[in-house]
């Protein structure tokens, strides 16, 4: 797994004062995935910009800034390990099901709109595999959870969509590196 790991959950929940539920903190990572796999080098006030411009977070203060600041780093150097340590920033496992799928509906709702708010023509280079990859992920964006019932079955296809989903946003991370982002082949 990567070494570089996510803020904890709870306390930037607390950073952001009410401003933000769990599954809009939850789609602040979406955002910056989104934002890193089209803008490797993609800076905070531009990350801001971006939660800004999605109505999420406007001028976050100190505490939420600097938790901000560590989620995008940390973030950026999951995205980047050779061990494909990307780890999708949920509530915990103690939280109902309904709630955990809420926010991972949120997570792709978030990176969606950070990799698509280029207004240009990057993504027209994805492969199939990427694409099919966009479109599941569009599909689990609108996600609604009816069943309040939780089996053991339930958690055990709740773990693998979030595992289809971290796979998906490697492809797609693959497919938008730049030329002299990509080790080379000797």
């Amino acid at each position: 797994m990567s070494t570089a790991s996510l803020p904890d959950f709870e306390h930037t929940l607390a950073l952001a004062q009410g401003n933000l539920d769990a599954s809009e903190l939850s789609e602040c990572h979406g955002v910056a995935c989104g934002l890193l796999c089209r803008q490797a080098d993609a800076s905070l006030d531009v990350f801001i910009g971006l939660l800004d411009m999605l109505e999420l977070v406007s001028e976050p203060g100190t505490g939420l800034r600097m938790s901000l600041d560590e989620l995008l780093n940390s973030s950026r150097g999951q995205l980047s390990d050779v061990d494909m340590g990307l780890a999708l920033w949920l509530p915990a496992d103690e939280e109902t099901l309904e709630d955990r799928t809420s926010a991972l509906s949120q997570w792709c709702s978030g990176f969606l709109a950070a990799l698509g708010s280029s207004g240009d023509e990057t993504l027209d280079a994805l492969s199939e595999d990427s694409n099919e990859a966009l479109r599941d992920l569009q599909q689990i964006s609108t996600a609604d959870v009816t069943d309040t019932t939780e089996s053991e079955e339930d958690e055990n296809a709740f773990a693998e969509i979030i595992e289809y989903v971290r796979v998906a946003i490697l492809i797609i991370r693959e497919d938008l590196r730049s030329p002299d982002q990509r080790d080379s082949i000797h």
